[in-house]
């Protein structure tokens, strides 16, 4: 399964989503994104994810190394962008909630197992 992720950062911290409870791993913390749709590219689904998911309009800066990740009953292979709002406050739509983390906290989180490697990234280069 291909699927988009975004990393939003302000002000050094990145927005977290906590996974609602009618979604696969509910409670888990992730960041936001979702599946690419057929003939759909993976920047046109990030932009779209975040709009329908957080109503908030992105920017993409750059992409990153993809991760893949099995879950045991499913796999995927993860894109991740580097992205920029003018938004800081999400509307959200099926998230439970959100978080601005910094790297001092970031780690404190029950993240989605695919996120991690990302989250570890982020720690080491962006924060």
């Amino acid at each position: 399964m291909e699927v988009t992720c975004a990393i939003i950062i302000h002000e050094k911290k990145v927005l977290a989503v906590k996974r609602g409870p009618a979604m696969r791993m509910p409670g888990k913390w992730e960041l936001p994104g979702g599946k690419i749709e057929p003939g759909e590219s993976a920047i046109d689904c990030i932009v779209r994810e975040i709009k329908e998911e957080l109503s908030m309009d992105i920017t993409v800066l750059q992409v990153m190394e993809p991760v893949r990740h099995d879950y045991g009953d499913f796999a995927i292979n993860l894109i991740p962008f580097i992205c920029s709002s003018k938004q800081i406050d999400p509307v959200l739509t099926e998230h439970e909630s959100y978080l601005w983390v910094g790297s001092n906290s970031i780690l404190d989180l029950d993240w989605a197992e695919a996120d991690v490697p990302l989250v570890r990234t982020l720690i080491n280069r962006l924060l």
